[in-house]
């Protein structure tokens, strides 16, 4: 992820009216009640009032520090409010303490748009559960959307802007959701009918905000079986395959250790740049996925989730030790592995700049696996250096060329090659 440096927004929200005491919950159609917004960073002055926003698209952006969707989509919104200016007003909305923003903003870009923290009353008239949470107000000061985040576009501004009658999907999130249930039993079956096929396998559960994956033992009933819930399948080829829930250490962690085979292959997992493909692209990549076995074996449950990957899905996958093109990072002749200037470890990464400070080159390699530029190609560690370094790189990942003239005035070498490596294949059957 892109890590910038700026200053911090903050403002505290103060309700004037008696709405926030009688709990009431907001939805589309109601009009806006009055409040007012004092200790505002942006714009400068004593306090703003939603008058100041009337004629104004105002959208509500409710985000919490811990969701990377909401962070990596800061930008975005950002850009939304300088191509309307002053037609639309981005507020960002999270309940996190200003403490907590505050060692946030420390690691990313502050966006320029204001920024509420330590929220309670936003978060009652428009109770949710998952993060990022759209409420978008009309000009005429009704709410006219209750949404998630990637409708924020600017096709869709440009429609409220021009008064078109349209409609957005409502997000709808059940509260009641027991997340210990069998997906099968949960609800009394109220899932059964997303149900595809059986270990099972189920397709997306729209009503159910919950994603994520998980692996379980019951030694009373000597059982062990997996539960995946609005995962991408690609996530269960990563566990399967890795043979491991925490993969992040693993062999296919990176997607440029994923070899895609066949037409089309890889453009039916890669996540779509225009937010209007996302619906489709979650339709089919996001799987619901539940197992439970008579065994307490570890490796014999993963070969079952290997079959069952390869049994239900239209691909074949296998792992493979494969020649394959690579960049191959190396000690230059001249590196010294000088004592760091501290014993303080310290590891920033921005868009800007990569700091490391009595950090193992490792942390490089991890880096550079990670990002754009060598999304298909992967980055092999042969410097068998393992102690802390002192390197600083200043605009190094805008093209490979650059990197490699930063990476060698630290005597450290970048070179293309080619080397026999485990991928994971992922074909057409």
């Amino acid at each position: 992820m892109a890590h910038i440096f700026m200053r911090l927004v903050v403002l505290f929200l103060i309700p004037l009216g008696g709405y926030a005491q009688t709990g009431k919950v907001f939805n589309i159609g109601d009009a806006m009640p009055s409040l007012t917004f004092r200790n505002v960073f942006n714009p400068a002055g004593p306090q703003l009032s939603t008058q100041d926003y009337k004629g104004k698209l105002v959208i509500i952006d409710f985000w919490n520090r811990w969701c990377g969707s909401c962070i990596e989509a800061f930008p975005k919104m950002e850009k939304l409010q300088k191509e309307f200016g002053d037609k639309i007003k981005i507020l960002l909305v999270t309940t996190d303490k200003k403490e907590e923003v505050g060692k946030l903003f420390k690691r990313f870009k502050i966006p320029e748009l204001t920024i509420l923290y330590g929220d309670t009353i936003l978060n009652s008239m428009f109770p949710h559960i998952a993060v990022p949470h759209h409420v978008w107000i009309n000009p005429n000061g009704r709410i006219q959307f209750i949404t998630d985040g990637y409708n924020a576009t600017t096709q869709n501004i440009s429609k409220v802007l021009e008064g078109k009658k349209f409609m957005l999907p409502l997000k709808k999130e059940l509260e009641d959701i027991d997340s210990d249930a069998d997906l099968w039993k949960e609800g009394n079956g109220r899932f059964q009918k997303y149900i595809t096929n059986y270990s099972f396998i189920m397709s997306r559960v729209k009503d159910n905000w919950e994603h994520g994956f998980g692996f379980s033992k019951d030694t009373a009933s000597n059982t062990c079986g997996f539960k995946f819930v609005n995962s991408g399948l690609l996530d269960l080829y990563k566990v399967a395959f890795c043979e491991a829930v925490d993969y992040s250490t693993k062999d296919f962690y990176y997607n440029n250790r994923v070899q895609f085979i066949g037409a089309g292959v890889r453009t039916f997992f890669d996540y779509p740049d225009k937010s209007d493909s996302i619906p489709a692209w979650e339709e089919r990549n996001l799987i619901c996925y539940e197992s439970k076995w008579q065994t307490q074996n570890d490796s014999l449950a993963y070969q079952y989730l290997q079959d069952d990957a390869n049994r239900y899905f239209p691909f074949s996958v296998k792992v493979e030790n494969k020649e394959v093109p690579c960049y191959i990072l190396k000690l230059a002749p001249g590196f010294t592995g000088s004592k760091p200037a501290t014993n303080k470890k310290l590891f920033e990464y921005t868009d800007s700049t990569f700091i490391l400070k009595n950090m193992p080159i490792g942390n490089i390699v991890e880096s550079l696996n990670n990002i754009e530029l060598f999304k298909a190609t992967p980055v092999v560690d042969e410097t068998n250096y393992t102690a802390g370094v002192d390197i600083q790189l200043k605009n190094a990942f805008t093209d490979i060329t650059n990197l490699q003239k930063q990476l060698l005035l630290n005597s450290i070498l970048l070179e293309q090659g080619t080397r026999k490596i485990r991928m994971l294949v992922i074909s057409l059957k």
